[in-house]
């Protein structure tokens, strides 16, 4: 589709120059979708070599089964290139290429290029894109480093990127460009490059037509009225975008964006008015909430506790409703007092003095957690409380603080009965004040004491336990287990002080760290040994893929069979799922190439039968056959017995014609 509502044209020169042959090579695909242009020059001392046609067939063929601009994809593509020149031949060192790739979607180009062939795009005359020399002149003249002519500098072929080249491989990988109509795309390899200056190559294409075959032979006849002494194998091909395509519904398409943006932009507007409405009504109840904490905090000062309750109650559902956790805690806290200091008051005025002393000393210590607010008023309140109040109350109290687990409480209310005895010189209420402490010091002391043996005695059963669990682990084979077992039986015997108890999990803790290094040199050994059969599967694999990529079938089968032994060792299923497709593949393949070189062999039987009976047109037409099919089967020896055959047919054919 895109192809035909668009006009590319293609045009390029290509021969041999002063060279036996050529070993330049360009050719290009144009699909439905996308295009694809490839210029490739052989990197050779040798009179010939086939490295370009290679480069450049291998790299239309992965294109045209899966045409991409993904730049991952392309650089993909050129690796495996790089990888079959490199292992693909039986001599690998006269596979080495420049390459230039220009792919495209009739919308945008983009190139890649690993070499020196020369791209340069131009848009209404003027050249707007040029592409990178990757060699070691290319760089020193980039830096300034060298006063000599690119084009002549003595190390303008030291690349430092090709096809062919083994070890780290890095082209290069240009963005997108989109495309107008009229642009221009020239590009040439050295044999142009090295005797046609750039700025005489700009003027033919700032002067040129519609017709790319017009610009390619000026730059022809350029190079040639140079007539240089050394010409080298030169191609010059020129694309010319006479019409882009234009996709018909991208306006929709962007009539189809604007709607979507305006309706979220008028859902995201109304979400932020909601916002707004929400927020806005969220700050008045934080207001509402730190006016009433205010209130509070000044009703406390000023002793007005009624209204401080009222206020704190509507502040604290305020917090809530908020979710203002620390605001309610502290709120929480105010209430505490407040209703500790209702509750005193009220027993206060009933007289129950003993009550209220409770209570307000209860309130106190609340008053810790609500920034000591109500503190004066509380204090002031105990005070005349214990006016009222006679030693046997504050005994009595004591008592009861006492037997709630109190102690502090219950001794500070003793000292107090005692003191306030000696101030009305009741000796016996002073006797029984103390009496009192001493009953309260005998509790204390019998209860640390119990504490102390209940504590020695949870001490070895804790250290019981853990040694038991420890040595269970270890029966077990779980030494991590086992370890932190006997470490917590250390600790509980070092909290004790149980030395025997210490000595006896120090012991089993090195017969753990003996176990664990005796574990870790089996691991170890486990390891290395999965390591090599890994390294030998791998191996194998490889030597598998390199014999298919050679053709050598039988070759391949027998080492994706041995990498299928080594990957079921080791329990890879899913390699094993891989290198069996490849297995039958590699079947199939030798099973076919037996079957292709069975049927070449039949026809150059056949020719060479019919050549002995001079039958000449069906000897030439077997000898054809059997050509065709020995070059497909990339055997160039036969191939080339073929090609004399039918030389000598023809000649004694003619030979034939003439004497009668």
């Amino acid at each position: 589709m895109k192809k035909s509502n668009s006009e590319f044209k293609t045009a390029f020169v290509s021969e041999a120059g002063g060279e036996l042959a050529n070993n330049d090579y360009f050719a290009f695909i144009e699909l439905d979708d996308y295009a694809c242009y490839c210029l490739a020059t052989g990197i050779t001392d040798f009179n010939e070599t086939p490295a370009a046609q290679i480069a450049v067939e291998s790299f239309l063929m992965r294109f045209q089964d899966k045409p991409t601009m993904s730049r991952g994809s392309l650089i993909r593509y050129l690796e495996e290139v790089n990888d079959e020149l490199l292992h693909g031949a039986k001599n690998p060192e006269r596979l080495k290429a420049s390459v230039i790739v220009i792919v495209s979607d009739y919308e945008k180009i983009r190139y890649m290029e690993a070499g020196n062939i020369r791209l340069r795009m131009y848009r209404q005359g003027s050249k707007i894109l040029t592409s990178r020399d990757m060699s070691l002149a290319g760089d020193l003249v980039a830096k300034h480093e060298s006063d000599t002519v690119l084009d002549k500098h003595e190390e303008r072929h030291n690349l430092y990127a090709y096809l062919g080249k083994d070890g780290y491989f890095s082209p290069h990988v240009s963005d997108k460009v989109k495309l107008s109509d009229g642009d221009i795309l020239a590009f040439y390899t050295s044999g142009i490059w090295e005797h046609v200056d750039e700025g005489e190559i700009d003027d033919i294409f700032k002067e040129a037509g519609n017709e790319p075959q017009e610009s390619v032979d000026a730059i022809e006849d350029l190079l040639l009225s140079r007539q240089p002494d050394k010409l080298t194998s030169y191609t010059a091909a020129a694309l010319f975008i006479n019409k882009f395509y234009r996709d018909p519904e991208r306006e929709q398409r962007r009539a189809r964006y604007i709607k979507i943006v305006v309706i979220v932009f008028i859902v995201l507007l109304l979400i932020g008015i909601i916002g707004y409405i929400i927020y806005h009504f969220h700050q008045n109840k934080v207001e509402d909430l730190k006016r009433t904490e205010t209130e509070t905090v000044e009703y406390l000062k000023a002793g007005n506790f009624v209204r401080a309750k009222e206020s704190a109650e509507t502040a604290q559902k305020l917090a809530k409703d908020l979710r203002y956790y620390d605001d309610e805690k502290t709120l929480r806290n105010y209430l505490l007092v407040i209703d500790g200091i209702a509750a005193g008051d009220e027993a206060f005025k009933s007289k129950d003095y003993i009550t209220a002393f409770i209570l307000y000393n209860a309130a106190l210590e609340n008053t810790k957690n609500a920034d000591n607010l109500g503190e004066n008023y509380l204090k002031q309140k105990i005070s005349q409380t214990e006016e009222f109040l006679y030693v046997t109350d504050f005994i009595n109290l004591g008592y009861k603080a006492m037997d709630a687990g109190d102690f502090a409480k219950a001794e500070t209310v003793f000292y107090m009965a005692r003191e306030k005895a000696g101030v009305l010189h009741d000796e016996t209420g002073r006797l029984a004040a103390m009496d009192a402490l001493n009953s309260l010091y005998d509790k204390k002391a019998k209860m640390k004491a119990d504490g102390e043996a209940k504590i020695k005695e949870a001490s070895a059963k804790g250290v019981a336990d853990a040694m038991k669990k420890g040595d269970a682990l270890m029966e077990q084979g779980d030494v991590e287990g086992a370890e932190k077992a006997y470490l917590e039986a250390r600790a509980i015997a070092n909290a004790s002080g149980d030395r025997a108890a210490r000595a006896e999990a120090g012991n089993s803790l090195q017969d753990v760290h003996k176990a664990k290094a005796e574990k870790k040199m089996e691991d170890q050994k486990s390891l290395d040994e999965k390591n090599s059969l890994y390294a030998l599967a791998t191996d194998a694999l490889k030597n598998g893929d390199k014999s298919f990529s050679s053709s050598d079938y039988i070759s391949a089968q027998v080492y994706y069979q041995t990498a299928i032994e080594k990957f079921n060792a080791l329990g890879e299923t899913q390699e094993v799922e891989k290198i069996s497709t490849k297995l039958s593949l590699a079947k199939e393949k030798s099973n076919e190439s037996q079957a292709t070189a069975n049927e070449a062999k039949k026809a150059e039987e056949d020719a060479r039968n019919r050549y002995a009976g001079k039958d000449y047109q069906g000897a030439r037409d077997s000898a054809m056959r059997a050509k065709e099919i020995y070059t497909v089967m990339g055997n160039k020896v036969k191939a080339d017995e073929m090609t004399t055959l039918i030389e000598t047919i023809d000649m004694d054919s003619v030979i034939d014609k003439n004497m009668y």
